[in-house]
C-alpha cells in the first residue's frame, strides 16, 4: 500500500480546507475519507482539479441518483438490475443500450453522481483522511470540470439543518472581513449570497448579520459557512483600543430622525450572466441560480475621493478597487491623521450601482452631505465628513 503523503482527522481539519490546500499545491493523487458506519469516499485530483470521485455507499450508486431526479421509472430501474445479474454489464451502459438514456444523459449524470459524493463529504461531522500521490482513475470513469470554489458553495448550500449549521459556526459573536484582493470573479453566487457578501464589512458579528441581512439566519449561516471555507472571507481581528473609548465632544451638525433610516442597496437582477467556458460542467453541478460572478452584479466605477481643507489638502485618492477603508490606522487605505476619526472609521466599497459609503460604528459618525449616514451611494460631487476632515467623492468613469 503507497504510503500516505498527507493525513489527518476530519475534526481538525475540515474537507474543503484539505481540498482547498491540495488545490493550491498542484497535487495529483487520490484522497481518501472514511467516516462513520464504515463509509468511505475517495476524491481525485490531477494538477489540483477534482477530477472524479467515488464512494462505497449504497445510495451514490448512479441507479439510485436516476431514481432520486426521476430519470428512470422504479420498473425501468427493476428490470436493468436484472440484466445486469444475468449477462453482466454497467447500469449506465444498459440503460442506453434500452434507449432510456442517450449516451450524452450519461456522461451527465455521471458527473452529477461524483459531485453528489463530494458534498456528502462536506457536512461529516468525524473521519479521517489519506492522500496518495498516486492517481488511478477506475477505466469507467467520467472526469468533471468544475471550479473548487464552486463546488464548496454548492457543498454549504446542501447543509438542511439548522444543528448542522450552528456545529459548523457556533460563535455568533464573531465579526467576519472580506480578505486582502479575494478572487471573487472565479466564483458564482446567487444574488443573495453577493448581498450577503456585500454587507461582510469588518464589524457586523454574525449575529448582526443574520438581521442586517432580512435573511433567514439558515441562509446566512450557509452563505457565510461557504465564504469561510472559501477563503473569500476572515474572522476579524479584536477592535483597536481608540474604537471602544467613548465618543468625543467635538461639535456635531444636528440631524432628524429619518437621516439615520437608510434604504437598502438596490440589486438588480438584470445583470448579464456571463458564458462559462464549454467544457466547464459547473452550470450542471451547482445550483441554478447561482450564476453571477462579481462582474456580473456590480457597476464598473471609476472614481476618487479628494481631502477638503486642513493639512492633507488636496490629496486625491484614486478609487479603482473592490473596497478602501477610512482610518486613523496604518493599515487603512485611506490613512487620516484627525484625533476625530476612529482606528477604523467607515469603508468605500463598490457596489451594485457604484461605490457605496458605510460607517463601521465610529466613534462621532459619518456624515453625507451634512446627514449623518450608516449605508449609502455616493453620487457625482457628494461631500463625506469624517471627523474633522472633509472628502469630495467625483467619478471618473462609468
Amino acid at each position: 500500500m503507497t504510503t500516505a503523503a498527507l493525513q489527518g482527522k476530519l475534526e481538525s481539519f475540515r474537507l474543503p480546507d484539505v481540498l482547498t490546500f491540495l488545490a493550491s499545491a498542484k497535487k495529483k493523487g487520490t484522497l481518501k475519507l472514511e467516516g462513520d458506519e464504515k463509509k468511505e469516499s475517495y476524491v481525485f485530483f490531477d494538477n489540483g482539479a477534482v477530477v472524479y470521485a467515488g464512494s462505497n455507499q449504497e445510495s451514490f450508486r448512479l441507479s439510485g441518483i436516476l431514481m432520486r431526479k426521476k430519470k428512470i421509472t422504479r420498473a425501468q430501474h427493476d428490470a436493468i438490475e436484472k440484466l445486469m445479474e444475468s449477462a453482466g454489464g454497467r447500469f449506465g451502459q444498459i440503460a442506453v443500450q434500452q434507449g432510456i438514456l442517450t449516451d450524452p444523459q450519461l456522461y451527465d449524470f455521471l458527473k452529477i453522481q461524483v459531485s453528489e459524493i463530494i458534498y456528502d463529504c462536506f457536512v461529516w461531522k468525524s473521519g479521517n483522511f489519506y492522500f496518495t500521490d498516486d492517481l488511478e482513475l477506475p477505466p469507467y470513469a467520467v472526469t468533471i470540470a468544475v471550479d473548487l470554489s464552486n463546488l464548496i458553495m454548492e457543498g454549504a448550500r446542501r447543509i438542511t439543518e439548522w444543528e448542522e449549521c450552528l456545529r459548523l459556526l457556533p460563535d455568533n459573536r464573531v465579526v467576519y472581513r472580506v480578505v486582502s484582493n479575494p478572487d471573487t470573479d472565479k466564483i458564482t453566487l446567487s444574488l443573495e449570497e453577493w448581498k450577503i457578501l456585500f454587507l461582510i464589512n469588518g464589524r457586523r458579528t454574525l449575529e448582526e448579520l443574520c438581521h442586517d441581512a432580512e435573511d433567514d439566519p439558515f441562509n446566512v449561516y450557509r452563505v457565510v459557512y461557504g465564504l469561510l471555507a472559501n477563503k473569500l472571507i476572515e474572522p476579524a481581528p479584536p477592535l483597536a483600543a481608540d474604537d471602544s473609548q467613548p465618543p468625543m465632544t467635538t461639535p456635531m451638525p444636528a440631524m432628524m430622525d429619518e437621516t439615520f433610516r437608510q434604504a437598502p442597496a438596490n440589486f438588480s437582477n438584470d445583470s448579464t450572466v456571463s458564458e462559462l467556458p464549454a467544457r466547464d460542467d459547473t452550470s450542471l453541478l451547482v445550483s441554478s441560480d447561482a450564476k453571477l460572478s462579481l462582474s456580473d452584479v456590480v457597476k464598473m466605477t471609476v472614481a476618487q475621493v479628494s481631502v477638503i481643507g486642513g493639512e492633507l489638502n488636496g490629496t486625491v485618492y484614486p478609487l479603482t478597487e473592490q473596497e478602501y477603508l477610512i482610518g486613523r490606522g496604518r493599515d487603512n487605505q485611506i490613512q487620516l491623521n484627525d484625533l476625530g476619526v476612529s482606528g477604523r472609521h467607515a469603508r468605500i466599497y463598490r457596489g451594485p450601482e457604484g461605490y457605496v459609503i458605510e460607517d463601521l460604528k465610529s466613534r462621532n459618525g459619518t456624515w453625507l452631505n451634512g446627514a449623518r449616514v450608516y449605508h449609502s451611494q455616493l453620487a457625482e460631487g457628494d461631500t463625506v465628513r469624517v471627523g474633522a476632515t472633509d472628502l469630495r467623492f467625483n467619478v471618473l468613469y462609468e
